[in-house]
């Protein structure tokens, strides 16, 4: 086949490849949380409006919880040297508390956090 027939399908691939890779989905931002008595480490998370987001939690010490009303995101609760994880899509932008869900002791309401969301 002549190159000169080939440079016009050459030029509308290269014209597509922006459009494909727009058309992927964003990638998942993996975070990992620390939970002890009586912090979570980082206690200040930052995500963006639309970028799929696995934060999991672990405890060093005793059995902890995460909760956050304000993201509607339901309650998980975790033991020591165990974890869980905690998958969500933010909708929309502000900065949204969370705290420990399980009673670890007289710091347990010391125990908070929160997740800052970027247009």
């Amino acid at each position: 086949m002549n190159v000169t027939r080939l440079r016009p399908f050459a030029f509308l691939a290269l014209l597509a490849v922006p459009a494909l890779v727009n058309a992927l989905p964003p990638e998942t931002k993996k975070i990992e949380v620390v939970a002890h008595k009586y912090a979570f480490e980082p206690s200040r998370i930052e995500v963006r409006v639309g970028e799929p987001v696995e934060i999991t939690f672990r405890s060093t010490d005793t059995k902890h919880g995460f909760v956050s009303k304000d993201l509607g995101l339901e309650k998980v609760v975790f033991s020591k040297d165990q974890s869980a994880t905690v998958k969500f899509t933010p909708s929309k932008a502000g900065t949204f508390r969370f705290k420990c869900a399980k009673f670890c002791g007289m710091g347990h309401g010391k125990m908070k956090g929160e997740i800052v969301v970027t247009p």
